[in-house]
Parts: C-alpha cells; sequence; structure tokens
C-alpha cells in the first residue's frame, strides 16, 4: 500500500469515527453535547498529522524554519488575504442581499430582546460594535489558533499535495487535493449541518459542492505560499486566519436563513469568489511564468547542424 493511501485511509476512517461521536453529543440538544461535538472537530484537526506520521511522511523536510526575514512578504499575504478577501467575498453577498445586513441594534428589539437591551445599557453603538470585531479580526494571532492550523496543514500540504502532484501533476494534484480536503469535512456536514445548517437552499446537496470550491482555493494559494517561503509554518498561520477572520454572519439578518449557502461567510457560493479568483489567478500567473521559462530554455538551445 502506497504512503498516500495509507495517509487516506487513516485520515478518513478515523475522522469517521470522530464525527459520529461528535454528532451523537451533538444531538443531545445539551450545552454539554454541543462543547463535546466542539471537542471533537478540535481532535479532528490533529488527524492529518497522525496521519502523516503512521504513512512514513519525511517530517524534516517539510521545512520548520520560519524565516522570518526572508518571507516578510508571504507572511503578510498569509495574514491580510483570509481577512480582506472574504470581507469582500461578504460585501458581493449583502450587494445581492441587501435586505438580509443588519445596521442596528433595534433589528435585535423584538427578535432577541436581551441582546437588545445589553447593547443599549451598555452604550456601545452597533456601528463600533461590528468596527471592533473587524479590527480583532486582523489582531488573532493565538498559538492555538496556529497550533490546530499546522496540525492540518502538516497532513495535507506538507504531505498530501506533494504527492498528489507527483502522480498528477501540478494543476490535477491541486485540485484533487482540494477535493479531498473538502470531502474531509463531509461527515459533520450531512450529520449536524456543519456550516451550513441543514435547511439551506439546496440541501443537503448543495452544500458539499460548494465547500469544495472553498477547499480548493484556499489549497491552490497555501500551496503557493508554501512553496514560495519554503516553511510548513506560514500554512499553518495561513490556516489559522481564515479559522479566526471575522464572523460576518454577526452583520446578517435571522429572516433568511436558507441564504447562507450563498453567504455572507467565506464558504458561501457568492462570497467564495474572491477566493476563488485570487486561486485562478495564482495558476494563471504560475502557468505564464513556466511558459516564459520554457520558450527562454527553447531560445537557448544550440542549432543542429
Amino acid at each position: 500500500m502506497s504512503k498516500l493511501k495509507k495517509y487516506l485511509l487513516f485520515t478518513f476512517i478515523s475522522t469517521l469515527i470522530i464525527s459520529l461521536m461528535g454528532a451523537s453529543d451533538y444531538n443531545t440538544g445539551h450545552i454539554g453535547g454541543l462543547m463535546g461535538f466542539s471537542y471533537s472537530l478540535s481532535v479532528s484537526m490533529l488527524i492529518p498529522t497522525i496521519g502523516a506520521f503512521i504513512a512514513g511522511a519525511d517530517f524534516k523536510k517539510m521545512g520548520w524554519n520560519p524565516k522570518f526575514t526572508q518571507n516578510v512578504k508571504p507572511f503578510l499575504f498569509a495574514w491580510l488575504v483570509p481577512i480582506v478577501l472574504p470581507l469582500l467575498g461578504a460585501g458581493l453577498y449583502f450587494m445581492v442581499f441587501p435586505d438580509d445586513l443588519v445596521t442596528s441594534w433595534d433589528y435585535y428589539k423584538d427578535i432577541e430582546p436581551e441582546i437588545y437591551e445589553e447593547a443599549i445599557a451598555s452604550g456601545e453603538s452597533y456601528t463600533g460594535r461590528v468596527v471592533k470585531e473587524i479590527f480583532y479580526s486582523f489582531t488573532p494571532f493565538e498559538f492555538i489558533a496556529i497550533f490546530y492550523g499546522l496540525t492540518e496543514e502538516i497532513g495535507w500540504r506538507g504531505f498530501m499535495f506533494p504527492e498528489l502532484k507527483k502522480s498528477y501533476g501540478k494543476i490535477k494534484g491541486l485540485i484533487i487535493g482540494g477535493i479531498i480536503h473538502g470531502v474531509w469535512h463531509f461527515p459533520s456536514m450531512f450529520l449536524v449541518g456543519y456550516e451550513y445548517g441543514t435547511d439551506y437552499i439546496g440541501a443537503p446537496l448543495l452544500g458539499p459542492p460548494v465547500f469544495c470550491i472553498f477547499t480548493i482555493s484556499t489549497g491552490i494559494i497555501t500551496d503557493y505560499l508554501y512553496r514560495k517561503s519554503g516553511t510548513i509554518w506560514i500554512t499553518g498561520f495561513f490556516h489559522a486566519m481564515i479559522n479566526t477572520n471575522f464572523n460576518s454572519t454577526l452583520i446578517k439578518g435571522h429572516e433568511h436563513y436558507e441564504r447562507r449557502i450563498f453567504g455572507p461567510g467565506e464558504v458561501g457560493l457568492i462570497s467564495v469568489l474572491p477566493l476563488a479568483f485570487a486561486a485562478a489567478a495564482i495558476l494563471w500567473y504560475e502557468s505564464k511564468q513556466e511558459f516564459i521559462i520554457e520558450e527562454e530554455e527553447i531560445l537557448e538551445e544550440p542549432l543542429i547542424e
């Protein structure tokens, strides 16, 4: 059995078992059950690293030196892109569905009076709260978030993606890798409605392929950062920033919950577009650069007399 097959078998079977246990807790409806499901997600994020170890991955070659002085631009890219592009995606969503945008605490007056009363008592403006939350999204350098992001990325970008690119070539390998990463989340999506809930438009079949657009896009971007920087740390950092960016659902009304498949979170069909465009731009740019290099090599070949 190949290393890649060992990795995939262990990773998917282990995650399925953990997801079933987490879903059992979640479906109790109790606070303890919800916490149990949350813990199961955290444990699942450790599985890719364990899978890479079992498969016999060469951890030494993954690039453990962060090389901060050499990688200022890649780290800035990894910091800003997971915040800016999802915000642009949320903006696209609210352009299409402007009636979903909540603009003041008054929205909560009748549907969630406790939130409204607490906000009025604090004297904090709604706009001020939103601006503060966006600001906090730029400064979430939490060790635990980077740790969990890294434990996923060691398996995906550190081991699986290079193996897939060896077998299928760069572009096919990236797309297949992104799909695999997306499918890895499917048990939680089908069991408890992870990311989109259970009553969205097209449920339950539309969510999985839309989520794969997100994982393919972020996979291409993360792989690009990994190759350019030469350090696995940047992949964990990027992953952490994606997981802790501004939660744009905070400014979405509750009347049209079924629209969540479209956004405003970055995994929505509309709101994922900036990330997808960035991924496509990276592939186009690299393909163009490779073509130029090939042309130069042909021109440099000596003429055969």
